[in-house]
């Protein structure tokens, strides 16, 4: 089993991490076609051959090639038209049973669970894995001030940051509904803001190549260098110098798995974080008995 940081097993055991989910994870789950959900590049890949013009379908693909993804989804709006929003719902409302991935994630039975991903696995995975709840996790599509209940309230939550497939026009996908949904939304910055500082993030089937969420968590390590690290699980091969690099510019502890075998060892990873926790939340309780019939002196 790995070796897991103290302090992000005892954050798991107090229920003060947001699992923050990319399109990875949606990517682990099979489809009723029999295929796999698609990442943000591979999907955007497939639509550029749906684009007419020659010198705008290099244009994206060299964007494509420079991960620049937001331009190249502008573009490919534009270019697409009413067309773009039948890929997006033939891609993403497709139905998908959940994942092993997925049910080791939702073992973790935190309270906060985030995902930038518009499809509906994270629902359909709390529905079919959470054994304990009593009720539905609350779901909220958007960052809106609603969001910030979860702060007061014993409740679970999914937030859709970036939208969901049912509703393509209030989505965050293109660089003009970035802009205005994220860098200049006010809500979204302050309730990540917030969340950075309060809880711990686990952040899972993720990359910081989103410019909002990255420039965020690098404003808090700088902000409060003294704050607890976050974690974030990523496929080999990963250069000690970009560990080294996350840690001092981002308190960003980086978790490296293999990622053959579709990611087998990702799953397994969780699965002995969930049971360390559960391990962790046993000695929590042991100890605070002991303090209960522990004589006092003075």
């Amino acid at each position: 089993m790995c070796a897991f940081n103290a302090n992000l097993l005892a954050d798991l055991a107090h229920r003060r991490v947001v699992v923050f989910l990319g399109s990875g994870v949606s990517s682990s789950a099979q489809t009723r076609a029999g295929t796999r959900m698609m990442g943000w590049e591979r999907f955007l890949v497939l639509c550029c051959d749906s684009v007419s013009s020659d010198p705008i379908k290099r244009l994206i693909k060299n964007l494509l090639k420079q991960k620049d993804y937001l331009s190249a989804c502008e573009l490919l709006k534009s270019q697409l038209s009413e067309k773009w929003e039948y890929l997006l719902r033939a891609e993403y409302g497709q139905v998908a049973t959940p994942s092993n991935l997925h049910k080791a994630i939702i073992n973790l039975d935190q309270r906060i669970y985030i995902t930038t991903n518009f499809d509906k696995m994270l629902e359909n995975a709390w529905r079919d894995n959470d054994t304990t709840s009593t009720h539905y996790p609350k779901v909220l599509n958007s960052a809106t001030p609603a969001a910030f209940n979860m702060l007061r309230d014993d409740s679970k939550y999914i937030i859709k940051l970036h939208g969901d497939i049912d509703n393509i026009s209030e989505m965050i996908f293109t660089k003009t509904e970035y802009i205005k949904g994220a860098f200049e939304n006010n809500i979204y910055s302050e309730f990540l803001s917030v969340l950075f500082l309060t809880h711990t993030f686990l952040f899972i089937g993720f990359s910081m190549n989103d410019p909002a969420i990255s420039q965020l968590i690098e404003k808090y390590a700088f902000k409060f260098p003294d704050g607890r690290p976050h974690y974030m699980f990523v496929p080999k091969p990963v250069a000690h110098e970009i560990i080294e690099l996350n840690k001092k510019i981002r308190k960003l502890y980086l978790l490296p798995y293999s990622a053959m075998d579709n990611h087998k060892e990702l799953e397994k990873n969780i699965i002995d974080l969930g049971n360390a926790m559960k391990l962790r939340e046993k000695e929590i309780v042991a100890d605070a008995k002991a303090a209960l019939i522990t004589p006092q002196n003075g």
